[in-house]
């Protein structure tokens, strides 16, 4: 008697799949934290991995490998990203905390008036207290070599509705901040090549003496984005535009800091 045909085996689960969507949701979610971000990049990596290996085995089912993959690659480009802006933001505050004058300097410097610290003409230009007006090109070094010549364009200091109108899912700015708007050209000169946005940290330092940084509150800044300038050769540059979240009260009084990310002076700018 004939036997009947054998049916065709079952699909079974796809383990490597489920495996790259766990790692890859858990390095997602260690993307937006701190320091922990260096290794959910690595965690990432993993992740990809096996949602390749899982979407390319043959009879066994794709969709958790494909999910997994997705959510690995999206992970590792956040590590590498926030990694970046948080070690920025946190070199900037360090460097803000170390010590710069006696305890009685910076008594009378608090107590000084704004005006009295926008007045000194005989300082350096390009410090705090006397900062270079808007338009201004200097150059920026990079381990003791001249990097990049920084021009800021004219800022827009309350431009809370462009950003709101650029992106539905952008913050609001925190009660008694507005967002400001600065366009920043730059120019590669040194003898390799530079990324403007991993290299250059910008920030913005209040009339009361408070540093604003772009990794604050996050926002997607009107195109073209300071980010989007890639990667430059000597001679090479972009414009791109910063947007920071800054005090409402003396916006104007403020200034505008541009430095290399490591090892580097800090040049001062005036608010606009």
């Amino acid at each position: 008697m004939p036997h009947p045909p054998a049916a065709p085996p079952a699909k079974t689960g796809n383990g490597l799949g489920i495996a790259a969507l766990i790692v890859g949701s858990v390095a997602f979610v260690g993307a937006f934290i701190p320091f922990i971000n260096y290794v959910s990049g690595v965690l990432a990596v993993v992740g990809i991995i096996l949602g390749i290996i899982a979407v390319t085995r043959k009879n066994k089912p794709k969709k958790a490998g494909a999910a997994g993959l997705i959510v690995s690659v999206i992970a590792l480009i956040l590590s590498i990203v926030l990694a970046i802006s948080y070690t920025a933001a946190f070199v900037t505050a360090v460097d803000d905390a170390l010590p710069q004058t006696s305890v009685e300097e910076s008594e009378e410097e608090e107590a000084a008036p704004v005006d009295e610290v926008e007045a000194d003409a005989t300082a350096d230009v390009g410090t705090r207290e006397n900062p270079a007006p808007i338009g201004t090109t200097v150059a920026i070094t990079g381990g003791g070599a001249p990097a990049y010549e920084v021009t800021l364009g004219a800022p827009t200091l309350d431009a809370t509705a462009l950003v709101a109108a650029e992106n539905l899912y952008n913050e609001a700015a925190p009660a008694g901040f507005q967002y400001a708007l600065l366009p920043v050209t730059v120019t590669y000169v040194g003898t390799e090549t530079g990324t403007p946005w991993i290299d250059l940290s910008i920030s913005f330092v209040s009339a009361a003496g408070t540093t604003h940084t772009v990794s604050d509150v996050f926002a997607t800044a009107p195109s073209p984005t300071f980010m989007d300038i890639n990667e430059l050769y000597p001679g090479a540059g972009g414009t791109g535009n910063v947007v920071i979240a800054i005090p409402t009260a003396d916006a104007a009084a403020g200034a505008w800091t541009v430095e290399p990310l490591f090892f580097g002076d800090t040049f001062f700018f005036a608010a606009q």
